[in-house]
């Protein structure tokens, strides 16, 4: 697993090799007992930011083994802290018991839709320049819908919910 990360690792780094032009989202897992491949993690989600792809493409980071919490030497606090700064989600895992791994799939599906709608969405605000001109009559009322419809979403009056890092579904 570590060369099939450091691989992935050094593809994401080669800007000639375009890995990614069909990738709906990014799971980066690391080991919660194993500070090489927390490091490992951090320095794809480094990657995957450089090259725009966290603003673009769901991310999510994830602690693995959660279950060994005695060999544990990355706090969950860490792992957050991390996830804040890439702008990703963060979640902790066990495989090997199955616990929160369906909670991670569905999440998963869950912030590949949230990521095409914010994309949509970005779209429709976008400047008149970018998009084709209409100067109906009707165009100015659209107009006012849409920046108070930007207004509401950047006010928070549609959506009362907390985007934590940790909740898959915001």
């Amino acid at each position: 697993l570590k060369c099939d990360l450091y691989g992935f690792f050094m593809k994401l780094q080669d800007p000639e090799e375009d890995v990614t032009s069909s990738v709906d989202a990014y799971v980066v897992v690391y080991s919660v007992t194993d500070r090489e491949t927390f490091e490992v993690a951090v320095d794809i989600l480094f990657a995957l930011r450089e090259r725009g792809y966290t603003g673009t493409r769901a991310v999510i980071l994830v602690g693995n083994k959660s279950d060994l919490v005695r060999s544990k030497t990355i706090p969950t606090d860490e792992g957050k802290s991390v996830a804040i700064s890439y702008e990703c989600k963060f979640m902790e895992t066990s495989a090997a018991i199955s616990h929160m791994t369906d909670e991670l799939l569905v999440g998963i599906v869950r912030q590949i839709r949230l990521k095409i709608q914010q994309l949509k969405d970005l779209n429709h605000f976008s400047p008149p320049s970018r998009r084709r001109k209409s100067r109906s009559k009707g165009s100015l009322y659209g107009t006012r819908r849409r920046a108070k419809d930007l207004l509401n979403k950047l006010l928070g009056k549609r959506n009362c919910r907390s985007k934590s890092c940790d909740n898959l579904h915001v």
